[in-house]
């Protein structure tokens, strides 16, 4: 199967993988064109995200082949942003291309999806009853999160919503949807609950590959201070050694006169 062999509309998902960590987002197919697609963009603060600007990243793109009903996979592709005219509409879109057929996907290709820490405030609610229990997100992956509370929880773990805000990229996400509590445990005082997302949307999405962005550049420009500090230190050891050596060397000679 060609990737232009995609049909228009056809649902897919972009793997992205950063570090050999990886996360996928949803997308669909606007064009397909003589050896590649165009796809519908992400985007932050209504602007698209372009890529070129990340180094080192790595896209796959999955979807399920019409023919078989077999998830198939091309991995490495290239994605450009360009400008596309459909539809009496011009837009920004991704041009996907690939010079290799596709293979056979499976679970194993997926890799574990990273958990991004946080410390964003919110609720839980749920549709049995009135009240809302504040939490504390712990951390946020693609597929779901989990979060702090102080009493355990009397909801029916199949039926919660969270609301909660947070900050990527300068801009603000306000997130309310439905989660799944899978795991429950005792932690000092406190009880921790891990959720899955059942339909994360686009927006969840995008918040979470911009707060994973962002602490590969913080733990960069953490790795440079700390190795700016190693420098210094090593600087000013061979500094007092230095010191300590021509010390040495003329109370020798000053020995040596008496």
């Amino acid at each position: 199967m060609l990737i232009s062999d995609i049909p228009v509309g056809g649902p897919i998902s972009i793997e992205i993988s950063i570090d050999n960590v990886s996360y996928e987002m949803p997308s669909s197919v606007v064009a397909s064109k003589n050896g590649y697609i165009l796809i519908a963009p992400f985007t932050s603060k209504g602007a698209v995200i372009d890529f070129s600007s990340y180094k080192d990243i790595l896209f796959n793109l999955y979807t399920v082949d019409p023919a078989t009903h077999n998830r198939v996979v091309w991995k490495n592709i290239n994605i450009e942003t360009i400008g596309y005219k459909a539809s009496d509409f011009s837009s920004a879109y991704y041009k996907i291309t690939t010079n290799v057929f596709a293979s056979i996907a499976s679970e194993c290709d997926r890799r574990f999806n990273q958990r991004i820490s946080t410390e964003a405030s919110g609720h839980v609610s749920s549709d049995t009853r009135q009240d809302e229990i504040p939490v504390t997100l712990i951390d946020v992956c693609n597929k779901g999160l989990s979060f702090t509370v102080r009493n355990e929880l009397p909801y029916d773990y199949n039926n919660i919503y969270i609301t909660f805000s947070d900050v990527a990229n300068g801009r603000q996400f306000d997130f309310h949807f439905k989660c799944v509590i899978i795991r429950s445990q005792m932690s000092g005082e406190r009880y921790i609950y891990g959720c899955i997302i059942p339909a994360p949307s686009r927006e969840y999405l995008t918040y979470v590959f911009l707060r994973k962005i962002e602490c590969r550049i913080n733990a960069s420009k953490e790795q440079e201070q700390q190795n700016a500090l190693k420098d210094a230190a090593d600087v000013a050891s061979q500094s007092i050694e230095s010191q300590s050596t021509s010390s040495g060397f003329h109370s020798h000679i000053s020995s040596r006169n008496k």
